[in-house]
Protein backbone atom coordinates (compact mmCIF):
# COMPACT_ATOMS: atom_id res chain seq x y z
CA UNK A 1 0.00 0.00 0.00
CA UNK A 2 1.25 3.44 -0.91
CA UNK A 3 0.58 6.61 1.05
CA UNK A 4 -0.09 10.04 -0.42
CA UNK A 5 2.50 12.56 0.69
CA UNK A 6 4.15 15.80 -0.34
CA UNK A 7 7.10 17.89 0.70
CA UNK A 8 5.98 20.66 3.03
CA UNK A 9 7.39 23.23 0.60
CA UNK A 10 4.28 22.85 -1.56
CA UNK A 11 3.04 25.28 1.10
CA UNK A 12 6.02 27.62 1.27
CA UNK A 13 5.81 30.63 -1.01
CA UNK A 14 2.75 32.88 -1.01
CA UNK A 15 2.33 34.41 -4.44
CA UNK A 16 2.53 38.20 -4.30
CA UNK A 17 3.64 38.30 -0.66
CA UNK A 18 6.98 38.37 1.14
CA UNK A 19 5.78 36.21 4.04
CA UNK A 20 6.16 32.46 3.71
CA UNK A 21 3.97 29.77 5.20
CA UNK A 22 5.31 28.16 8.36
CA UNK A 23 5.81 24.40 8.51
CA UNK A 24 2.99 24.22 11.04
CA UNK A 25 0.64 26.03 8.64
CA UNK A 26 1.61 23.59 5.91
CA UNK A 27 0.91 20.57 8.12
CA UNK A 28 -2.57 21.78 9.01
CA UNK A 29 -3.48 22.69 5.42
CA UNK A 30 -2.18 19.43 3.94
CA UNK A 31 -4.10 17.33 6.43
CA UNK A 32 -7.27 19.22 5.55
CA UNK A 33 -6.59 18.67 1.85
CA UNK A 34 -6.53 14.90 2.36
CA UNK A 35 -2.88 13.89 2.46
CA UNK A 36 -1.83 10.80 4.42
CA UNK A 37 1.72 11.88 5.28
CA UNK A 38 4.15 14.75 4.89
CA UNK A 39 7.78 14.96 3.74
CA UNK A 40 9.74 17.56 5.73
CA UNK A 41 12.41 19.24 3.61
CA UNK A 42 15.30 19.56 6.03
CA UNK A 43 17.30 20.86 3.08
CA UNK A 44 15.21 24.04 3.14
CA UNK A 45 15.41 24.23 6.94
CA UNK A 46 19.21 23.86 6.71
CA UNK A 47 19.70 27.17 4.93
CA UNK A 48 21.90 29.73 6.65
CA UNK A 49 19.91 31.32 9.44
CA UNK A 50 17.37 28.50 9.35
CA UNK A 51 16.08 26.15 12.01
CA UNK A 52 18.79 23.49 11.70
CA UNK A 53 21.64 25.97 12.18
CA UNK A 54 20.09 27.51 15.31
CA UNK A 55 21.19 26.64 18.85
CA UNK A 56 17.67 25.46 19.72
CA UNK A 57 17.22 23.36 16.58
CA UNK A 58 16.07 20.29 18.49
CA UNK A 59 13.32 22.28 20.19
CA UNK A 60 12.17 23.61 16.81
CA UNK A 61 12.15 20.12 15.28
CA UNK A 62 10.08 18.85 18.20
CA UNK A 63 7.54 21.61 17.52
CA UNK A 64 7.20 20.37 13.95
CA UNK A 65 6.89 16.78 15.17
CA UNK A 66 4.16 17.81 17.59
CA UNK A 67 2.27 19.66 14.84
CA UNK A 68 2.39 16.52 12.71
CA UNK A 69 1.12 14.39 15.58
CA UNK A 70 -1.66 16.81 16.48
CA UNK A 71 -2.87 16.87 12.88
CA UNK A 72 -2.48 13.15 12.29
CA UNK A 73 0.02 13.63 9.46
CA UNK A 74 3.00 11.30 10.00
CA UNK A 75 6.45 11.87 8.50
CA UNK A 76 7.81 8.89 6.54
CA UNK A 77 10.68 10.55 4.66
CA UNK A 78 12.72 13.74 4.84
CA UNK A 79 15.22 15.43 2.53
CA UNK A 80 18.72 16.09 3.83
CA UNK A 81 20.92 19.05 2.99
CA UNK A 82 22.97 18.94 -0.19
CA UNK A 83 25.29 20.92 -2.39
CA UNK A 84 23.78 22.15 -5.64
CA UNK A 85 25.30 21.17 -8.98
CA UNK A 86 27.79 24.02 -9.23
CA UNK A 87 28.76 23.89 -5.56
CA UNK A 88 30.76 20.69 -6.05
CA UNK A 89 33.30 22.66 -8.07
CA UNK A 90 33.35 25.71 -5.79
CA UNK A 91 36.62 25.76 -3.78
CA UNK A 92 34.96 28.12 -1.28
CA UNK A 93 32.02 25.81 -0.54
CA UNK A 94 31.58 25.12 3.17
CA UNK A 95 31.72 21.34 3.42
CA UNK A 96 31.91 21.44 7.21
CA UNK A 97 28.54 23.21 7.30
CA UNK A 98 27.02 20.60 4.99
CA UNK A 99 28.28 17.77 7.18
CA UNK A 100 27.18 19.45 10.41
CA UNK A 101 23.66 20.14 9.17
CA UNK A 102 23.22 16.66 7.71
CA UNK A 103 24.28 14.95 10.94
CA UNK A 104 21.69 17.11 12.68
CA UNK A 105 19.20 16.29 9.92
CA UNK A 106 19.62 12.58 10.54
CA UNK A 107 18.75 13.05 14.19
CA UNK A 108 15.90 15.37 13.19
CA UNK A 109 14.56 12.67 10.86
CA UNK A 110 14.45 10.25 13.78
CA UNK A 111 12.86 12.88 16.04
CA UNK A 112 10.13 13.37 13.43
CA UNK A 113 9.43 9.65 13.44
CA UNK A 114 10.47 9.19 9.81
CA UNK A 115 12.08 6.07 8.38
CA UNK A 116 14.18 7.47 5.56
CA UNK A 117 16.26 10.56 4.82
CA UNK A 118 16.87 11.27 1.15
CA UNK A 119 20.33 12.49 0.14
CA UNK A 120 21.90 13.43 -3.18
CA UNK A 121 25.06 11.60 -4.24
CA UNK A 122 28.14 13.79 -4.39
CA UNK A 123 30.26 14.77 -7.36
CA UNK A 124 34.03 14.76 -7.31
CA UNK A 125 35.05 18.43 -7.15
CA UNK A 126 36.90 19.97 -10.09
CA UNK A 127 37.40 16.59 -11.78
CA UNK A 128 38.13 17.21 -15.50
CA UNK A 129 37.08 13.66 -16.39
CA UNK A 130 34.25 11.49 -15.16
CA UNK A 131 34.75 7.95 -13.94
CA UNK A 132 31.84 5.90 -12.60
CA UNK A 133 34.32 3.84 -10.59
CA UNK A 134 35.92 6.89 -8.99
CA UNK A 135 32.50 8.41 -8.34
CA UNK A 136 31.33 5.21 -6.64
CA UNK A 137 34.41 5.11 -4.40
CA UNK A 138 34.03 8.80 -3.54
CA UNK A 139 30.36 8.38 -2.67
CA UNK A 140 31.00 5.37 -0.46
CA UNK A 141 33.40 7.57 1.52
CA UNK A 142 31.05 10.59 1.42
CA UNK A 143 28.01 8.64 2.61
CA UNK A 144 29.82 6.58 5.27
CA UNK A 145 29.43 9.00 8.23
CA UNK A 146 25.79 9.61 7.33
CA UNK A 147 25.06 5.89 7.13
CA UNK A 148 26.82 5.31 10.45
CA UNK A 149 24.81 8.04 12.18
CA UNK A 150 21.58 6.93 10.52
CA UNK A 151 22.02 3.41 11.86
CA UNK A 152 22.54 4.82 15.35
CA UNK A 153 19.31 6.80 15.00
CA UNK A 154 17.38 3.84 13.57
CA UNK A 155 16.64 5.36 10.16
CA UNK A 156 17.72 4.66 6.59
CA UNK A 157 19.46 6.67 3.88
CA UNK A 158 17.81 6.80 0.43
CA UNK A 159 20.17 7.99 -2.31
CA UNK A 160 18.43 9.98 -5.04
CA UNK A 161 18.89 9.60 -8.77
CA UNK A 162 20.25 12.76 -10.35
CA UNK A 163 20.49 14.15 -13.86
CA UNK A 164 23.32 15.35 -16.06
CA UNK A 165 22.35 18.99 -16.44
CA UNK A 166 23.73 19.49 -19.91
CA UNK A 167 23.88 23.28 -19.79
CA UNK A 168 26.47 22.88 -17.00
CA UNK A 169 28.40 20.42 -19.20
CA UNK A 170 28.99 18.21 -16.18
CA UNK A 171 28.28 14.55 -15.52
CA UNK A 172 26.47 14.00 -12.25
CA UNK A 173 26.90 10.82 -10.23
CA UNK A 174 23.58 9.01 -10.09
CA UNK A 175 22.34 10.32 -13.42
CA UNK A 176 22.55 6.74 -14.64
CA UNK A 177 20.16 4.38 -12.85
CA UNK A 178 22.53 1.41 -13.14
CA UNK A 179 25.31 3.50 -11.63
CA UNK A 180 23.07 4.32 -8.67
CA UNK A 181 22.03 0.69 -8.27
CA UNK A 182 25.70 -0.34 -8.35
CA UNK A 183 26.52 2.21 -5.62
CA UNK A 184 23.76 0.96 -3.32
CA UNK A 185 24.53 -2.71 -4.00
CA UNK A 186 28.23 -2.15 -3.33
CA UNK A 187 27.42 -0.54 0.02
CA UNK A 188 25.28 -3.61 0.63
CA UNK A 189 23.47 -2.36 3.72
CA UNK A 190 19.68 -2.81 4.17
CA UNK A 191 19.53 0.66 5.70
CA UNK A 192 20.61 2.17 2.35
CA UNK A 193 18.14 2.36 -0.54
CA UNK A 194 17.13 4.51 -3.47
CA UNK A 195 14.80 7.47 -3.89
CA UNK A 196 13.46 7.85 -7.42
CA UNK A 197 12.94 11.42 -8.58
CA UNK A 198 10.64 11.10 -11.60
CA UNK A 199 11.57 14.57 -12.83
CA UNK A 200 15.29 13.83 -12.75
CA UNK A 201 14.71 10.55 -14.59
CA UNK A 202 12.63 12.27 -17.26
CA UNK A 203 15.27 14.95 -17.79
CA UNK A 204 17.93 12.27 -18.14
CA UNK A 205 15.94 10.61 -20.93
CA UNK A 206 15.02 7.67 -18.70
CA UNK A 207 11.53 6.19 -18.73
CA UNK A 208 10.37 6.19 -15.11
CA UNK A 209 8.54 2.86 -15.33
CA UNK A 210 11.63 1.11 -16.67
CA UNK A 211 13.77 2.68 -13.94
CA UNK A 212 11.37 1.54 -11.22
CA UNK A 213 11.41 -2.03 -12.50
CA UNK A 214 15.22 -2.09 -12.45
CA UNK A 215 15.43 -0.53 -8.98
CA UNK A 216 12.88 -2.99 -7.61
CA UNK A 217 13.01 -3.58 -3.83
CA UNK A 218 15.78 -0.99 -3.44
CA UNK A 219 13.12 1.72 -3.91
CA UNK A 220 12.43 3.21 -0.48
CA UNK A 221 11.19 6.73 -1.28
CA UNK A 222 9.93 8.83 -4.17
CA UNK A 223 10.03 12.43 -5.39
CA UNK A 224 7.07 12.73 -7.70
CA UNK A 225 7.18 15.58 -10.21
CA UNK A 226 6.99 16.28 -13.92
CA UNK A 227 8.74 18.38 -16.56
CA UNK A 228 8.91 18.84 -20.33
CA UNK A 229 12.33 17.17 -20.73
CA UNK A 230 13.60 20.54 -21.92
CA UNK A 231 16.66 20.87 -19.69
CA UNK A 232 14.73 22.52 -16.86
CA UNK A 233 13.99 20.76 -13.55
CA UNK A 234 10.53 22.32 -13.47
CA UNK A 235 9.04 20.38 -10.53
CA UNK A 236 5.55 20.36 -12.05
CA UNK A 237 2.66 18.21 -10.90
CA UNK A 238 1.87 15.01 -12.85
CA UNK A 239 0.40 15.46 -16.33
CA UNK A 240 1.76 19.01 -16.61
CA UNK A 241 4.86 17.62 -18.37
CA UNK A 242 5.84 14.57 -20.41
CA UNK A 243 6.36 11.73 -17.88
CA UNK A 244 4.44 8.55 -18.81
CA UNK A 245 2.32 8.30 -15.66
CA UNK A 246 0.36 5.24 -16.75
CA UNK A 247 3.50 3.12 -17.03
CA UNK A 248 5.09 4.75 -13.97
CA UNK A 249 2.17 3.78 -11.77
CA UNK A 250 1.96 0.31 -13.31
CA UNK A 251 5.62 -0.23 -12.45
CA UNK A 252 5.14 0.89 -8.84
CA UNK A 253 2.36 -1.68 -8.54
CA UNK A 254 4.46 -4.40 -10.13
CA UNK A 255 7.31 -4.06 -7.65
CA UNK A 256 4.91 -3.83 -4.70
CA UNK A 257 6.15 -0.42 -3.58
CA UNK A 258 4.73 0.43 -0.15
CA UNK A 259 6.36 3.75 0.69
CA UNK A 260 5.21 7.29 0.09
CA UNK A 261 3.95 8.58 -3.22
CA UNK A 262 5.50 11.92 -2.35
CA UNK A 263 5.20 15.02 -4.47
CA UNK A 264 8.29 17.17 -4.76
CA UNK A 265 6.61 19.91 -6.73
CA UNK A 266 7.04 23.63 -6.38
CA UNK A 267 4.81 25.96 -4.42
CA UNK A 268 3.48 27.24 -7.78
CA UNK A 269 2.08 30.69 -8.53
CA UNK A 270 -1.05 30.16 -6.46
CA UNK A 271 -2.47 33.05 -4.42
CA UNK A 272 -3.37 32.39 -0.82
CA UNK A 273 -7.10 32.72 -1.53
CA UNK A 274 -6.92 29.76 -3.93
CA UNK A 275 -4.48 27.61 -1.97
CA UNK A 276 -7.08 25.38 -0.27
CA UNK A 277 -8.76 24.47 -3.56
CA UNK A 278 -5.39 23.88 -5.23
CA UNK A 279 -4.22 21.54 -2.48
CA UNK A 280 -7.48 19.59 -2.66
CA UNK A 281 -6.93 19.18 -6.41
CA UNK A 282 -3.36 17.91 -5.95
CA UNK A 283 -4.53 15.40 -3.33
CA UNK A 284 -7.32 14.12 -5.60
CA UNK A 285 -4.83 13.83 -8.46
CA UNK A 286 -2.51 11.77 -6.27
CA UNK A 287 -5.34 9.46 -5.22
CA UNK A 288 -6.30 8.86 -8.84
CA UNK A 289 -2.71 8.08 -9.76
CA UNK A 290 -2.27 5.63 -6.90
CA UNK A 291 -5.42 3.81 -7.99
CA UNK A 292 -3.65 3.14 -11.31
CA UNK A 293 -1.02 1.12 -9.44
Amino acid sequence: MMYLSTTHTIMRNIYGEKRKYTVEEAVKALKKAGYDRIDISLWVLSARGGIIESNNWEEEVLKIAEACRENGLPVYQTHGNTASGKDWDDPEYDWDYLTMTNLRNIKATAMLGAKWMVVHPMNLPRDPLYSARKAREANIKYLAPYIEEAKKQGIGIAVENMVDFRNWRRRYCGGDIYELIDLVDTIGDPSVGICLDTGHANLAGIECGAAIREIGPRLKATHINDNHRNGQDEHLFPYFGTVDWKDTMKALGEIGYEGDFAYEAGSQRIPDISREAWLAYTAALGRNLMEMA
